[in-house]
């Protein structure tokens, strides 16, 4: 069951990362692995010493977060495209990446 849990993480990830590159796009792709590995070994450790309703209960509660900082600290609280990351002047300046 492991193994299809982490199959279906990675296919989540790759599908967030095809609709939200624009909020990454100034990271080199290298980070981006290098952060999803590290978040894929905590969700396996979660998965291993915890359960499988763990791990899905810490993927749900970290899509609701982004789901917040997507649609609502992004779009409606600073203007900015939830999806696209437009205007990409103001998504920097929130960021600190001027």
């Amino acid at each position: 069951m492991l193994l299809i849990d982490l199959c279906l993480l990675f296919l989540g990830w790759f599908v967030a990362q095809i609709v939200f590159n624009e909020y990454e796009a100034h990271v080199p792709l290298s980070k981006r692995v290098f952060k999803f590995c590290i978040i894929l070994i905590a969700l396996s450790a979660i998965h291993y010493f915890g359960s499988r309703i763990a791990f899905f209960s810490v993927i749900a509660l970290m899509s609701i977060g982004i789901g917040i900082l997507h649609g609502y600290w992004f779009h409606y609280r600073n203007g900015i495209h939830w999806r696209t990351a437009h205007p990409k002047e103001k998504y920097f300046q929130l960021i600190g990446k001027e």
